[in-house]
């Protein structure tokens, strides 16, 4: 497939340059897996460094996007991990940031994990990218990177993988099912930005652990029935500071419980890194994976932070990421 590359506006640099926000325009003939096609099929990418460097594509949670690393005043999502001399070095690589399908203004559609994967891999060839040295993926991130390495086995060398395995684990699909239920009832009553707003605090739940709800949050009743508690607060900004609209979350939910790949087809040399408190990616699974792909480097950590540890845990998470590249760049 044909596609055409657009230099997005505020670009801050030519594709060799520093960084570059590209929109990649895929053709007319880019399918969803479920038979649908995109109202406009495209991917929008920011490019870190050279491309002339091993380039590797980094992908979060379905909060991320395509600003990875701090570049013209931007925070990036995973900056204590995509940095100059950071686990994932600037310095040695050239990385590639990528937003999710579905792009801004479509609807909300049935989109897999192999619909990114697809999309992602239609981009990397109109930017005459044949090969991936790495792919770096957390959370829903992880799976599509799986994705990849499943449908293009030759098209990726190496995997580092943070809390994602083959297929979603039940409990972790019935806590995403009611959080959908939710968004759906407020939209029948007019109120999406709230169902939202309540979704993402039952999320957050998931993410983090009791040990550190126990750790910040004293038991201090209100006086008086539905005074809220000091962790219910906590939730309540946490919602209300949540800025997806309910299809794109509804979208990107459903995403995640509907992955699912052949691990047989992955050749890709792997590091898989699990949190042992995660509740949504069980360290169970992350072995199962292991075994599956016979992986190079598999590594369990401790964390206070559950899932969200791909966030909150540079100092342990990146010194094993720069380990492993650093040995296969060797």
């Amino acid at each position: 497939m044909n596609a055409e590359i657009q230099e997005l506006p505020g670009a801050q640099a030519p594709v060799t340059g520093a960084f570059c926000d590209v929109s990649i325009l895929l053709p007319a003939d880019f399918v969803l897996d479920g038979g649908e096609p995109l109202s406009r099929a495209e991917l929008r990418l920011r490019i870190y460094g050279d491309l002339e460097k091993p380039v590797i594509a980094v992908a979060g949670g379905v909060s991320a996007n395509r600003v990875v690393a701090d570049a013209g005043g931007e925070k990036g999502w995973w900056r204590d991990i995509v940095a100059r001399s950071g686990a994932i070095d600037l310095n040695q690589f050239c990385v590639l940031g990528f937003d999710f399908l579905p792009a801004d203004k479509q609807t909300a559609r049935t989109i897999s994990t192999a619909d990114q994967a697809r999309a992602l891999a239609a981009a990397l060839s109109s930017l005459k990218i044949e090969t991936l040295f790495a792919f770096a993926g957390a959370s829903y991130g992880g799976m599509v990177a799986l994705a990849f390495a499943a449908a293009y086995p030759a098209r990726v060398k190496h995997l580092c993988i943070v809390s994602a395995a083959a297929k979603p684990h039940p409990a972790a699909t019935a806590m995403r099912g009611v959080q959908r239920r939710i968004i759906d009832f407020a939209q029948r009553v007019g109120e999406p930005r709230e169902g939202v707003r309540l979704a993402r605090q039952l999320a957050m739940i998931s993410y983090r652990t009791p040990e550190e709800f126990s750790e910040r949050f004293d038991h201090i009743p209100g006086a008086a029935a539905g005074d809220a508690y000091a962790v219910c607060d906590y939730l309540i900004a946490r919602g209300r500071a949540y800025p997806m609209p309910a299809e794109r979350y509804l979208t990107l939910s459903d995403s995640v419980d509907r992955h699912s790949v052949d691990t047989t087809t992955i050749d890709a040399e792997s590091l898989l890194i699990a949190v042992k408190s995660d509740q949504l990616v069980p360290v169970a699974d992350m072995r199962s994976l292991a075994r599956a792909l016979d992986c190079a480097v598999f590594a369990e950590i401790d964390s206070l932070y559950g899932h969200d540890a791909f966030l909150k845990e540079a100092a342990i998470i990146g010194p094993v990421i720069k380990t492993f590249l650093e040995e296969c760049l060797s």
